[in-house]
Formats: structure tokens, C-alpha cells, sequence
């Protein structure tokens, strides 16, 4: 019993030990479509005779120790040995990656070991703030919005306001998957028009070493301007001035109207008006008065004679 637990013990540190004299790096490895993927098996142990590379199972490229690579069925995988290495260790080279490359990468180094690492491929898309630059009075709320497209996975978004970093409570994001299993991201940000700035929307997975980004100026006035306006209670001669500002009137003073000049003006027009009314008025009026003894009353009779005819006139 006792044998049979040493010879197991002596196997496993063979195995440990011919595994040891193995390495596959990186173990994992994440690239944007289309770009190079590059991972190197080495073997310490210089009896191995056959190295083979497969992708998610298949072959891709046999090398020989001594005859170098012998195949490569795959197109866009060539293999080329390291630098210095007296040809016991090779790079795997996957060129322009695809979505459908993405898996497992195993170096067999037959009758010896074999290694596994893992290869993710990511899409980068397009990002895009909605609009051009904007312009809003201090204190006005503007929303801006961001919309990402294209992209796998699903990347992180987020904001920047004249290069510092938005709390991601202060803005909203909404997802959804095409078809083809690509992710478009929306956001929504509402600023608070303090100070002209630039707005930035960055967008970004993780194979990408500096995030896609799209911008947009915030101008922001100081203050609204007031309406133009004019007093229509003014009359007569102050009315010009008030409604052109003095811009037609060069003697235009500044100061606006006060109380004893609206006073003056008024008691002015009343002056120049005449507000009695005339009737024809009879130069004698003769009246007769009855008599204590006297049984009829006599009429009263107007002399007509001249007249006087007077008219109202208001002068102006």
C-alpha cells in the first residue's frame, strides 16, 4: 500500500514538473475587432517535437521544432517564433480579429502539455451628442443627449463638464441589443447654465485605451435682456422723447419725467380750454308786474333786439 502511494506522489510531481517547463500568456486577452491578437507558448523542456495551436477546438497552425510551421488552415493565423528563444517558443498571431474568433486559444505542446487562455473581441461604434453648441441665460436648465451605437458589449457612458467628471445620479441611461448583438446606449444630461462650458460625452469598453468622445459648447449669457418699452401715458411733447430714447431727439435728457413736469403739462392744456356755453342772451328784458287792482296779468316780453352770438373755442 505504502509503494503504491509513493508511485502516485512521484507521478504527480512529474506531471507538476513537465507542466512547470510550460507557459501560455497572456491568459486572457482582449482586443477590438479588427485589431491583432498576439499570445506566446513556451517550452522550457527542448525534447518537445510537435507545438500545435487551436481556436475554440479547431486547428489553426502546427509548428515543428525542427521544420518550423507546416500548415495553417486558418487564414488569418500565422505563427512566428520569439526572438532569442533557440525556436522553443512561438507567438500565435491572430490578424484582424472577427466577432467569431472570440473563444478559447490552446498551445498542446504534444506528449508534454497543453495550456488554454481566452480571447474576447469587442466592437467599438460611434458616439454623438444631438445638435450643435448651445446658447442659454444663466439660471436656465439645458438637457443635452448622448446616443452610442454599435458597440459590444454594452459599454460604460458617462459625462463631463468642463473635464470633471458628472455623478452619474445627474443624468439617465437606456440600453437595448440589435440583432446582431450590438448595444445602443442613450443618455440624457440636464445642466444648470452657470458659466459657459464644454460638455462631453465619453463612451468606452474595455479594449479601448482612451474612450470615444463627443462634444459641445454651453454658452451661457449673464442675464436676460430687458424688453424694450415706452410709457403711453405720456402726451404731447413728451411721447418722442420717451419712445426714442432720446435717438431722434438730441435734447433728450436722460432723467426720466417727473411728477411737477406731468403736473405742468396738464394745467397747461386745461388753460387753453373753454369749457362755458353760450345762448342768446336779449340786451332787455322788460317784465311786467300785475297790479293789486288790476284783473289781467300781462306776459312777460323780451326785446330781441342785437342779439349776441357766442361760440366755444378750445384752442390747442
Amino acid at each position: 500500500m505504502m509503494v503504491l502511494h509513493l508511485l502516485v506522489l512521484l507521478l504527480s510531481c512529474g506531471i507538476q514538473a513537465a507542466g512547470a517547463q510550460m507557459k501560455l500568456y497572456p491568459e486572457t486577452l482582449t482586443v477590438l475587432r479588427g485589431e491583432e491578437g498576439r499570445f506566446t507558448c513556451s517550452a522550457s523542456n527542448t525534447k518537445w517535437t510537435v507545438m500545435l495551436w487551436l481556436l475554440n477546438g479547431t486547428a489553426a497552425v502546427t509548428i515543428s521544432k525542427l521544420h518550423g510551421v507546416l500548415q495553417s488552415p486558418i487564414t488569418n493565423v500565422t505563427a512566428e517564433p520569439v526572438s532569442g528563444s533557440k525556436r522553443d517558443s512561438w507567438v500565435f498571431v491572430l490578424n484582424s480579429t472577427e466577432r467569431y474568433n472570440q473563444g478559447q486559444v490552446t498551445c498542446d505542446l504534444q506528449g508534454i502539455d497543453r495550456k488554454t487562455a481566452n480571447l474576447f473581441v469587442q466592437e467599438k461604434g460611434i458616439v454623438k451628442v444631438s445638435g450643435d453648441d448651445k446658447l442659454a441665460f444663466k439660471g436656465k436648465s439645458v438637457i443635452f443627449e448622448c446616443r452610442a451605437a454599435g458597440w459590444y458589449p454594452e459599454p460604460s457612458l458617462y459625462w463631463q463638464v468642463n473635464d470633471k467628471k458628472v455623478s452619474q445620479a445627474e443624468y439617465n441611461i437606456s440600453s437595448e441589443e440589435s440583432g446582431k448583438s450590438l448595444f445602443t446606449v442613450s443618455s440624457n444630461l440636464s445642466v444648470m447654465a452657470a458659466k459657459s462650458s464644454e460638455v462631453d460625452c465619453l463612451v468606452s469598453v474595455s479594449a479601448l485605451t482612451t474612450p470615444l468622445k463627443s462634444s459641445v459648447r454651453l454658452t451661457v449669457d449673464p442675464s436676460p435682456k430687458e424688453p424694450s418699452w415706452f410709457d403711453q401715458s405720456v402726451v404731447g411733447r413728451g411721447l418722442v422723447a420717451e419712445v426714442t430714447r432720446g435717438t431722434d431727439n438730441l435734447g433728450y435728457s436722460k432723467e426720466g419725467p417727473t411728477d411737477a413736469d406731468y403736473n405742468e403739462l396738464i394745467m397747461e392744456i386745461r388753460r387753453q380750454m373753454d369749457f362755458a356755453s353760450f345762448h342768446k342772451v336779449p340786451d332787455v328784458v322788460y317784465f311786467s308786474s300785475p297790479s293789486l287792482h288790476s284783473e289781467s296779468q300781462g306776459p312777460a316780453s323780451t326785446s330781441e333786439e342785437n342779439p349776441v352770438n357766442v361760440r366755444r373755442i378750445t384752442t390747442v
